[in-house]
């Protein structure tokens, strides 16, 4: 029992805490705290002025429906306040015409209602309407169950969800999300010195392995940190596609520059997403500590040796600075140095990769994965130079 008050006691300080946190950005100054909490007084004030409407114009027994749309029709953004607006409006038609032609022909009868209902639900299943495909049964059985499918009924019905939704849609148009580039911005700078973090630590993971540590810690923590990378990336690419989506229909849409940035932004999350990937393999290799005695192994069960460690670690090194040079989404500021760099790390790569196959006759077995580590490597030197737009050198 108390354990189970420790647990509530913590999910309510977290709850406020984090209500306090947002509470706090929104203060301090545009962004998505801000547009979240001017998004929840849009819709109180226009659900108050939809019911005040409907109130005023329709039947008391429709005018629930007139604040509940004005709630759907405001989404975080006008375009997808727009469409799901479009698509309820879509499903309340279809909802109702059913009710009024079941009303019409056989009556109110318990059978009828079942029969109603399996028809909407198929109709709601084809998901010709989004996610808004489920309120056709909804309002064809409110239509069919208040009304009795009376027209009577369904157009005052079908004028308070209208109502709703005018009145959800200006408030929307009157006080649109701006658009945040520079927040967006942000995010992807903070993937990418993340993805430069991660080449710097393998690189001394290889330099470790010249003093022989211990590396069964590191084994366990790099795929963690992979997946970290990837969670990243994928909520750095979701932020874009709001903020995209947020341009349409928008009438405080940015310039063409903004969406220049956007763009920029999207290509850098797929580079650091394909880095990953690599970074992923070469962490695979470099951790990997074969477990069968040296005379029984095959040979793809060879681990990186210390010495191809050692040059390998400053390739990484030259690899991560290129990155950190490349500076996106915005781009480098120095682009002949970050050539010169890529260049430096290009003339490291045909070093190591030189005294790898000279090695090889005598130490067949290591070759495999040394030619993954370097493969992975030279990949993502290529991911550099196509984002930098560097000729190939």
């Amino acid at each position: 029992m108390a354990e189970s008050k420790s647990g509530a006691g913590a999910w309510c300080r977290n709850r406020w805490h984090a209500a306090r946190t947002s509470l706090t950005d929104a203060l301090r100054g545009p962004g998505e705290a801000r547009d979240g909490l001017l998004l929840q007084a849009k819709g109180a004030a226009a659900a108050t002025v939809a019911w005040c409407l409907s109130s005023w114009l329709l039947p008391a027994n429709v005018t629930a429906f007139a604040p509940f749309t004005a709630l759907l029709a405001l989404q975080s953004t006008v375009y997808r306040s727009m469409w799901d607006s479009g698509q309820y409006l879509a499903a309340m038609a279809i909802g109702t015409a059913v009710a009024a032609g079941f009303g019409s022909t056989v009556g109110v009868h318990a059978w009828t209602l079942g029969v109603l209902a399996l028809v909407a639900l198929v109709v709601a299943r084809l998901h010709l309407l989004g996610g808004q495909g489920t309120q056709v049964p909804v309002v064809a059985l409110f239509a069919f169950v208040g009304g009795g499918g009376r027209i009577d009924y369904i157009g005052p019905l079908v004028a308070s969800a209208t109502i709703g939704v005018c009145c959800g849609l200006a408030a929307h148009f009157a006080f649109a999300p701006s658009p945040h580039t520079a927040t967006a911005r942000h995010r992807v700078e903070e993937l990418t010195a993340r993805a430069q973090t991660l080449l710097r630590d393998l690189a001394r993971t290889a330099e470790d392995k010249t003093g022989g540590e211990d590396e069964a810690v590191r084994e366990e923590d790099w795929p963690r940190r992979c997946e970290e990378l990837a969670a990243q990336a994928a909520r750095a690419r979701a932020a874009l596609d709001r903020e995209q989506e947020n341009a349409r229909l928008n009438p405080r849409r940015p310039w063409d520059s903004a969406q220049e940035s956007l763009r920029r932004c999207h290509e850098t999350v797929g580079m650091i997403e394909r880095v990953g990937t690599h970074v992923r393999s070469i962490a695979r290799a470099l951790t990997y500590e074969p477990r069968s005695p040296s005379g029984a192994r095959r040979p793809f069960e060879a681990s990186v040796s210390a010495d191809f460690a050692a040059s390998y670690a400053d390739l990484l090194h030259a690899t991560a600075e290129g990155l950190e040079l490349l500076a996106p989404p915005r781009g480098p500021d120095d682009p002949d140095r970050l050539r010169r760099r890529v260049e430096d790390a290009e003339r490291r790569y045909a070093e190591v990769a030189a005294t790898a196959r000279s090695d090889r006759p005598g130490r067949e077995g290591e070759w495999p994965v040394h030619g993954t580590v370097l493969v992975e490597a030279a990949r993502i030197l290529e991911e550099i130079k196509h984002t930098a737009g560097l000729a190939p050198l």
